[in-house]
């Protein structure tokens, strides 16, 4: 019973971790904004990851995958 207890544990916590995406862009080169890296799962939608990275994008970052 402990065995199979542990198992689905050790299961979920796989299951959890591979869900991640750990999209991140490294934004550096600005002109008025700060150097920041933007991780997609930061933010409750992946729309609004988008929207930052393009903001910095348009401030004159030069952002590059992480």
């Amino acid at each position: 019973m402990k065995k199979i207890v542990l198992l689905i544990i050790i299961s979920t916590g796989v299951f959890m971790t591979s869900c991640s995406k750990k999209s991140c862009k490294e934004c550096s080169g600005c002109k008025t904004l700060q150097s920041a890296t933007l991780c997609e799962d930061d933010f409750e939608k992946a729309s609004d990851y988008n929207d930052q990275v393009d903001n910095y994008v348009s401030d004159g970052c030069t952002c590059s995958e992480k």
